[in-house]
C-alpha cells in the first residue's frame, strides 16, 4: 500500500455472478485512466464476492469517480453502491469468510 498512502480508495462490492459483466468494463477503465489503478479483488465482506477498487488523489475526486462509475460506467440494473476511505489509515473490521 506504500505508494497509495494518503490517497483515497473508491470501492464497489458485487456478487460473483456479475463478474463477467464488470471485468470488461474494468479492463477498459484501466486503459482510459491508468493513474487510478483500477482492479478487482476478492472481498472479505460477507455480502460481496468481489470488490472493484481504484484510487484518487482527494476525497472529492474519489466521490466524483464513484458516482461516475455507478451512474455511467457500470450496468444500472445491478444497483451498485460505492464507498470511499483514505488509503493506508485503517483496516475494516470484518470477519474472514469460511475457507479464506
Amino acid at each position: 500500500m506504500g505508494s497509495y498512502k494518503g490517497r483515497w480508495v473508491v470501492m464497489i462490492g458485487f456478487r460473483g455472478e456479475d463478474l463477467h459483466r464488470i471485468t470488461p468494463i474494468v479492463e477498459d477503465l484501466k486503459r482510459q485512466y491508468p493513474a487510478q489503478g483500477y482492479n478487482i479483488g476478492n472481498s472479505k465482506f460477507p455480502q460481496y464476492d468481489f470488490i472493484l477498487f481504484c484510487f484518487a488523489d482527494s476525497r472529492d475526486q474519489a466521490h466524483q469517480i464513484g458516482m461516475a462509475l455507478v451512474k455511467k460506467h457500470l450496468p444500472p440494473d445491478l444497483n451498485l453502491l460505492y464507498w470511499t476511505k483514505e488509503a493506508g489509515l485503517t483496516k475494516y473490521n470484518v470477519e474472514m469468510k469460511k475457507g479464506t
